[in-house]
C-alpha cells in the first residue's frame, strides 16, 4: 500500500516537472471509439454543416443587397440632379430659340462679338 502511494506520488512529481499532470492523460485513456461515435457533436454534425452551408450564402447575399440598396439611392440622387439640370437647360434652349436678341446679347458678352461700326473695350477687374 505504501509502495503504491510512493509510486503514484513519484509519478505525479515527475509529471509536474514535465509541465503536465497525469489527470489530463487519464481523460484520453478512458475515451473509447464507442463514446466518440455516440457523442452529441457527431450526431448533430451533418445538421450543423448544412446550416453553415446555407447560412454563409445568405449572409453574403444580405451584405450585397445592402450595398446595392446604397448604390440605388446614390443613383436616384444623381438622376434628380440631372433632371433639374435638364429642366434648366431646356428652358434656356427654348428662350434662345425664340428670342434672337438674347443670342446677340450672349454673343457680345461671352464671345466678344461686335456688329459693324462698333468698337469693343475689354476692362478686366484686378483683384
Amino acid at each position: 500500500m505504501q509502495d503504491e502511494y510512493n509510486k503514484k506520488h513519484w509519478e505525479h512529481q515527475q509529471a509536474n516537472e514535465k509541465g503536465f499532470s497525469l489527470a489530463r492523460l487519464d481523460i484520453f485513456k478512458n475515451t473509447s471509439k464507442k463514446s466518440i461515435k455516440n457523442s452529441r457533436l457527431l450526431k448533430h454534425f451533418p445538421k450543423i454543416l448544412a446550416l453553415c452551408i446555407i447560412a454563409f450564402p445568405l449572409i453574403f447575399m444580405l451584405f450585397n443587397l445592402n450595398k446595392l440598396d446604397r448604390r440605388i439611392e446614390e443613383l436616384e440622387q444623381e438622376l434628380e440632379q440631372i433632371e433639374s439640370l435638364y429642366r434648366i437647360d431646356s428652358t434656356e434652349y427654348h428662350d434662345l430659340k425664340n428670342t434672337p436678341s438674347l443670342i446677340e446679347h450672349i454673343a457680345r458678352e461671352d464671345y466678344y462679338m461686335k456688329s459693324e461700326g462698333e468698337e469693343i473695350y475689354i476692362i478686366k477687374k484686378v483683384k
